[in-house]
């Protein structure tokens, strides 16, 4: 009788860890991929997430443009250029910011309801 108490809890345990462990990749959303591209007066890129996700994460999805001031990203201490708004463009959404600035710079995509948080690689414009 002990052991049969024994085996449930431990099953109950580990029905309860799955449980929580699957609510927290929930509550991160969709993963966001954000590209980035210099252009000539600014950069412009896309938002991407999986195909499921791709209307709700990616059409209307905020983008922000930082010139990043230090050697590694910091959304916080970086100096935020401009935002847009994705819009349809292929399978994607794309994004573009005009700047005559030049230095590194990349794009946020900040978090919203089931979708993550998605940042560009830092690329650097004349």
């Amino acid at each position: 009788m002990n052991a049969k108490r024994l085996a449930a809890a431990v099953v109950g345990a580990a029905m309860c860890g799955a449980l929580v462990f699957a609510s927290f990749a929930i509550a991160e959303g969709a993963k966001t991929t954000v590209t980035i591209q210099a252009e000539q007066g600014g950069f412009f890129g896309y938002v991407h997430t999986k195909r499921s996700a791709s209307e709700k994460c990616e059409n209307g999805r905020k983008v922000i443009l930082y010139k990043q001031n230090g050697s590694t990203q910091k959304p916080s201490q970086d100096t935020k250029i401009g935002t847009d708004i994705a819009q349809p463009n292929g399978p994607d959404s794309q994004w573009n910011v005009n700047t005559n600035k030049s230095g590194k710079f990349y794009a946020k995509a900040p978090k919203k309801p089931g979708c993550a948080t998605g940042f560009s690689e830092t690329v650097h414009s004349q």
